[in-house]
C-alpha cells in the first residue's frame, strides 16, 4: 500500500460535489422568508424540541469537533476520554437543573450580552458584546485549517497550496447560504446535515473496528508513547490534575453560555423546551469527543504498525497530528462509502461554521453597533448581520492561512473560548442568583477575561519563561471571580438588583 494513496476516488466527488448544492438550494430558496432581524437570529423563537436537539446536535458536532478530538486521542489515546465525560456530565446536569438556561429563555433575549444591560447597564453589554465576539472569533480562527487539513488527508491531496483553495471554497459555500437565509435556513441544513453526519459516523466507525479489532482498539499499543493511559491526572497522560480542572470550568459555562449553543435555547418555543433540549443532547456531547477519540486511537495503531515510516514523521514535525485520522479513514474505507464519509464531515463543518458566523455577527449588530448608534432599525439590522457574516468571514480566511497555534487544536478551542466564558459565567451566575452582583463587578470580570489571550503566547511552550495553557484557563476563570465579587461589594450599584427586570 503506498504512503499517500487513498480510496477516495471519482464517485467520491461526485457524492461531496451533490451534497454541497443542497444547503445552497435551502439558503437561497429561504431567503424570500427572512424579513425581520427576529427570523434570521432566533427563528421567530419557534423552535420545538426534536428540530433543536438535531440543530443543536449538528452544530456542536462540527468537524472542526472531530478533527480535534481525533487529534487528543492520536496523541493521549484514552485518558483524552475525560474532556468527553466531563462535557456531557455538565451538559445533562444544566438539562436536568435547567441551571442559567431556563431563566435566560424567559427573559426573552436575543444574546447573552442583551441580558447584561437588562440586568446591570448598557456599558456592560457593549463591553461584554466586544469581549465575546472577539473570543468566539477567535474561538473559530483555525476552523477553516482543520476542515481543510481533513479534505486534504482524505482526498489524498499533498501539495501545500491546496490548503489555500479548500479553505476559500468551503468558506464561500458556508458564507452564501447563512448570509441568505439566516437561522432559519441554519435549523433547516443543520437538520440534514445532523443525518448526514451520523450517517458518515456510523459507517466510519464501523470500519474503524472491523479494521483494527474491538479488543486491540482498547488495548494499549506496545509501541505506545507514556500518553496512552487511561488515567487524565496522571503525569504521563500530559494532562494532570490541572487540567482536568480547567476542564470542568469549561465544559460547565460552555454549556450553559455558548454562545451558539445558547442561540438554540433562546430559540425554542418554551424555557422548558430549553430546558429539555439539554438533557436530550447530553449524549451527543458525550459521542462527538468519543467517537472521533476512538478513531484517532485507530489512527495511531494503524499508521505506527503498518506505516511507521509516517509516524516518524508525525513526530519530525513534518506532518500536523491532525492529519493522522483523515488519512486512516482514507485507506480503510472503500470508494463510494468514503465520499459519505467525507459529505457527512464537510456537512459537520458547515454546520458549525455557518451558526458561529450568524452568532457573531448578531452580537455585532445587537450588542455593539446597535447601542452605540442608540438603536437600529430592523431591516438595518437584517442588513448589517450579513455584511458582518461577510468580514468575519475573511478575517478567519486571512488568520486560518497565517496562524499555527503553539498548543493543540482543542487547547487552543478552550483557551480562546476562555476569554468570554471565564468573565461570562461570572456575570451571568452572579446576575441570576446573587442580589449584590455590580455593574462595576460585572465590567471587572469581563475585563479580565481577556487575561485568557495570554494562553496562545509562546511561553506555553517549555523555555526560560513557562505558563502552561491550562494554569493560564484556571487562572483566568478565578480572577473573573474574584473580581465580580470584589468589585460588586465595594461599587455596589446604587439601584438594587431585585428592582431590575
Amino acid at each position: 500500500m503506498d504512503l499517500f494513496s487513498t480510496n477516495f476516488g471519482t464517485i467520491d466527488w461526485v457524492i461531496v460535489c451533490v451534497y454541497m448544492c443542497i444547503p445552497l438550494s435551502i439558503g437561497l430558496y429561504l431567503r424570500k422568508y427572512i424579513t425581520s432581524s427576529g427570523d434570521f437570529i432566533v427563528a421567530g423563537r419557534n423552535l420545538r424540541l426534536f428540530l433543536a436537539v438535531a440543530t443543536l446536535t449538528g452544530t456542536e458536532m462540527g468537524l472542526v469537533t472531530i478533527m480535534y478530538s481525533s487529534e487528543a486521542g492520536f496523541i493521549h489515546g484514552f485518558s483524552a476520554f475525560h474532556i468527553g465525560v466531563i462535557e456531557g456530565v455538565a451538559v445533562l446536569a444544566i438539562g436536568l437543573t435547567g441551571f442559567i438556561i431556563y431563566k435566560l429563555r424567559e427573559s426573552r433575549v436575543m444574546t447573552i450580552p442583551e441580558y447584561y444591560e437588562k440586568r446591570y447597564n448598557q456599558k456592560v453589554r457593549v463591553v461584554g458584546g466586544i469581549v465575546l465576539a472577539l473570543g468566539g472569533i477567535l474561538n473559530m480562527g483555525l476552523f477553516l485549517q482543520a476542515g481543510a487539513r481533513f479534505m486534504m488527508g482524505v482526498t489524498g491531496v499533498s501539495n501545500p497550496a491546496m490548503l489555500k483553495i479548500f479553505m476559500s471554497i468551503m468558506l464561500i459555500m458556508v458564507l452564501i447560504y447563512t448570509v441568505a437565509g439566516g437561522m432559519v435556513s441554519l435549523a433547516i441544513n443543520d437538520f440534514v446535515q445532523f443525518v448526514i453526519l451520523s450517517l458518515g459516523l456510523l459507517i466510519g466507525s464501523i470500519f474503524v473496528f472491523k479494521e483494527i479489532g474491538w479488543t486491540t482498539l482498547f488495548t494499549i499499543p506496545v509501541n505506545a508513547p507514556n500518553a496512552f493511559t487511561f488515567n487524565p491526572v496522571s503525569k504521563e497522560s500530559g494532562f494532570g490534575t490541572l487540567y482536568v480542572l480547567f476542564m470542568v470550568m469549561v465544559s460547565v459555562s460552555a454549556g450553559a453560555l455558548w454562545q451558539t449553543a445558547t442561540m438554540r435555547a433562546l430559540a425554542a418555543k418554551s424555557p422548558k423546551v430549553a430546558k429539555n433540549l439539554y438533557a436530550c443532547a447530553s449524549l451527543s456531547f458525550l459521542m462527538r469527543k468519543v467517537i472521533p477519540m476512538l478513531w484517532g486511537i485507530g489512527a495511531f495503531i494503524f499508521i505506527t504498525t503498518k506505516f511507521p515510516q509516517l509516524y516518524e514523521q508525525f513526530q519530525a514535525g513534518g506532518y500536523s497530528s491532525q492529519y493522522g485520522m483523515p488519512i486512516f479513514i482514507s485507506k480503510i474505507i472503500p470508494s463510494g462509502l468514503l465520499g459519505i464519509i467525507a459529505a457527512g464531515m464537510f456537512a459537520a463543518f458547515m454546520s458549525t461554521h455557518d451558526s458561529y458566523l450568524l452568532s457573531w455577527s448578531s452580537v455585532i449588530t445587537q450588542d455593539i453597533i446597535s447601542p452605540l448608534r442608540g438603536g437600529l432599525a430592523d431591516k438595518s439590522r437584517l442588513r448589517i448581520n450579513r455584511v458582518t457574516i461577510v468580514v468575519i468571514g475573511i478575517f478567519l480566511l486571512i488568520w486560518g492561512l497565517w496562524f499555527e497555534a503553539p498548543i493543540s487544536l482543542w487547547n487552543y478551542m478552550a483557551v480562546t473560548g476562555s476569554i468570554y466564558l471565564s468573565g461570562a459565567f461570572t456575570v451571568i451566575v452572579a446576575g441570576l442568583y446573587w442580589k449584590k452582583a455590580s455593574s462595576t463587578g460585572a465590567m471587572i470580570a469581563l475585563v479580565c477575561g481577556l487575561f485568557a489571550i495570554s494562553g496562545l503566547g509562546p511561553w506555553t511552550t517549555k523555555g526560560v519563561i513557562y505558563l502552561s495553557d491550562k494554569f493560564i484557563g484556571v487562572s483566568t476563570f478565578v480572577i473573573c471571580a474574584l473580581g465580580m465579587v470584589i468589585g460588586s461589594l465595594m461599587f455596589p450599584d446604587k439601584k438594587a438588583a431585585e428592582e431590575v427586570k
